[in-house]
């Protein structure tokens, strides 16, 4: 599990109400009994990484939870990548709100944008691909989920060490 990733920054995540994250991580659960990965939060990447999380990042993202309401999201099934980090995951639809939740992200934050690939993690590491296309077809997972959160995560080498270090619940106005 020592495939190469930031030894240590700081990632923007999206995190979910209280039934969207039973219901990620029932998917999860059932993927991991027969995988065996290793554990960690649920979530979906906004953006990243940062070398750094002083007090203007953490005054930043308060101030767009104060801004965006919570919304929902929606998925478009399990799929696999041979990526240690995209093995087994739900993929989300790119749209407008998720979209531009990330956009401001990147922009204030000075980040570059790569291509997106909004996706939630089921599985990290390395398993055959008979064996994930079996587990794709036989489990279930949510089709919307309501992202209720942004987290400023502090991300180490190893993924039991990852730890979010403070969360902004969306509070802002419905749009």
């Amino acid at each position: 599990m020592n495939d190469k990733r930031a030894v240590r920054g700081f990632w923007i995540w999206g995190q979910f109400d209280h039934q969207s994250s039973i219901d990620v991580n029932k998917t999860k659960e059932k993927v991991n009994r027969q995988l065996l990965g290793p554990e960690f939060d649920s979530h979906l990447t906004l953006s990243g990484p940062l070398a750094l999380a002083d007090r203007d990042v953490r005054k930043f993202l308060n101030l767009i939870s104060n801004e965006y309401h919570k919304f929902n999201i929606y998925s478009e099934g399990i799929e696999g990548k041979d990526l240690f980090f995209q093995s087994l995951f739900i993929k989300i639809r790119e749209d407008k709100k998720l979209l531009a939740l990330k956009k401001l992200i990147d922009d204030r934050l000075g980040l570059n944008s790569r291509e997106y690939f909004p996706h939630i993690s089921l599985f990290y590491g390395k398993a055959k691909k008979d064996t994930k296309r079996k587990i794709i077809e036989e489990v279930d997972f949510p089709e919307k989920l309501v992202l209720s959160s942004i987290c400023l995560v502090a991300v180490y080498e190893e993924i039991d060490s990852w730890n979010v270090v403070e969360r902004y619940q969306l509070k802002g106005k419905v749009l």
